[in-house]
């Protein structure tokens, strides 16, 4: 699976990306995972499976989805805030259906 992870600067959601790795890891599961900032979310069409968006940008999620053309949705904010890799992973599987 290719997950982007889009906050407002691309580094807040940093530890949150290390913790998915580290549990898809400890799964066996293959993950592509990148954090890039709102601005930079356009220059990704096309490259990822889902998006994810941090809490703080809630508001743009609709905004964000047609410029990264894949289904998109934001973290919830505990998820965000534990940085609960696992809980993210299972939010993006979600929004695939799997």
């Amino acid at each position: 699976m290719r997950v982007l992870v889009v906050c407002n600067a691309g580094m807040s959601s940093s530890i949150l990306v290390k913790k998915m790795k580290e549990y898809a890891a400890s799964q066996g599961e293959a993950l592509e995972i990148k954090a890039v900032s709102s601005a930079a979310a356009e220059d990704e069409a096309g490259e990822w499976d889902v998006c994810l968006v941090g809490p703080q940008l809630m508001h743009a999620v609709d905004e964000i989805q047609e410029a990264v053309e894949v289904p998109t949705a934001a973290v919830e904010m505990r998820t965000y805030a534990m940085a609960d890799g696992k809980a993210a992973l299972a939010q993006a599987k979600a929004l695939l259906g799997e």
